[in-house]
């Protein structure tokens, strides 16, 4: 689908023109259906090896579970290795700065996790992660998310109201 394809760009009176060497184009009508044909190998391979991996679009997950952190780590590690040592074989890149690592807790404070790398950079430890439209919190409740809508909500109603002024609402028909 790539082959020959050209991508052009000018700036300024000034032009580039490359060509395109790998991935799928944004926004085509195939993109999606190409990229569930590459990721739908990657979930087969690390839900067969026993890691509860799931996909949306280009998001990926890995949930993993247990009760001591020194063993969810050694998991973890193992499950990001698999997913390196398959993206290699596949061309692909996985950005260590786009990934991150949030271990929910119902109010523990989990000690011992410890590092965990991809392509050996140490990813970052976050409380909080946005997947599909939802901030899920590491203590297991949904308050931070509920605040962001709430917030965005006010802030929606507030621009309604000034652009509407005081016409708004009932009172304006039946005067």
């Amino acid at each position: 689908m790539l082959e020959s394809r050209l991508v052009h760009t000018s700036l300024m009176g000034s032009s580039l023109t490359a060509k395109v060497v790998g991935g799928c184009p944004r926004g085509g009508v195939l993109s999606p259906f190409l990229w569930n044909l590459v990721v739908d190998r990657l979930l087969a391979i690390t839900n067969d090896l026993g890691f509860s991996t799931f996909g949306y679009g280009d998001d990926i997950v890995i949930i993993v579970q247990g009760r001591f952190a020194h063993n969810v780590r050694e998991i973890m590690q193992e499950a990001l290795n698999v997913i390196v040592k398959w993206a290699v074989k596949e061309g692909l890149n996985i950005s260590p700065h786009k990934t991150a690592i949030v271990p929910f807790t119902n109010g523990r404070k989990i000690e011992g996790l410890g590092p965990l790398l991809l392509h050996g950079k140490e990813l970052k430890m976050l409380d909080e992660v946005k997947y599909l439209g939802v901030i899920l919190y590491s203590k297991l409740n949904l308050n931070q998310h509920l605040q962001k809508i709430i917030r965005k909500a006010q802030t929606t109603f507030a621009v309604v109201r000034r652009i509407c002024g005081k016409k708004w609402g009932l009172g304006s028909i039946l005067v």
